[in-house]
């Protein structure tokens, strides 16, 4: 099985994960899709799950898996991406802060990451933000900068979710 782990966090661009899954799905890759527990106001976990025909995780502590889903979801994963990352989810990553089931799955991973970040162009420039991106990037992790355009609030400049075509590419290109 090609398993890639699919983290989506609360950005508004939640739901272009939605066809995300779908280029993966379509080229032979098994999906299994982490939702924070805010996207899941963004995208519901059974859209996700016709999608992807895999159960879609939303809890560290989840009844019907048991208390180790992040251990289990680790196991022969090829890729971990996270595709929207918020500033916040980017910050725990950087910092090692594993207090949900996105963030404890990433410290267990030993499979290569690709993060693709989407926010306000304002959360983009935030020095915070860039030093936390710097760091991300001296562990080899992929970053798939954002696009430049309108975002959902209305401002406009670099930090609009990348392409899902780009984002589908890059992270082929990182496992091949």
């Amino acid at each position: 099985m090609k398993k890639i782990i699919l983290g989506i966090s609360s950005s508004i661009s939640a739901y272009k994960s939605c066809d995300l899954i779908r280029l993966f799905v379509k080229a032979g890759y098994a999906v299994f899709p982490i939702l924070t527990e805010n996207a899941t106001n963004l995208v519901t976990p059974l859209t996700l799950q016709n999608l992807c025909s895999n159960p879609v995780y939303t809890d560290t502590f989840s009844k019907e898996r048991g208390n180790m889903a992040h251990i289990e979801l680790k196991e022969d994963a090829l890729l971990f991406l996270v595709a929207p990352a918020t500033a916040n989810i980017i910050g725990k990553f950087a910092n090692g802060i594993a207090d949900d089931l996105l963030s404890t799955t990433f410290l267990s991973v030993s499979c290569p990451v690709v993060i693709a970040p989407a926010m306000n162009p304002n959360m983009w420039k935030h020095p915070a933000l860039q030093n936390n991106l710097k760091k991300l990037k001296s562990w080899n992790i992929t970053i798939i900068e954002p696009d430049v355009g309108m975002v959902a609030c209305g401002d406009e400049g670099k930090g609009r979710l990348a392409s899902i075509e780009r984002i589908f590419e890059e992270s082929i290109s990182v496992i091949k």
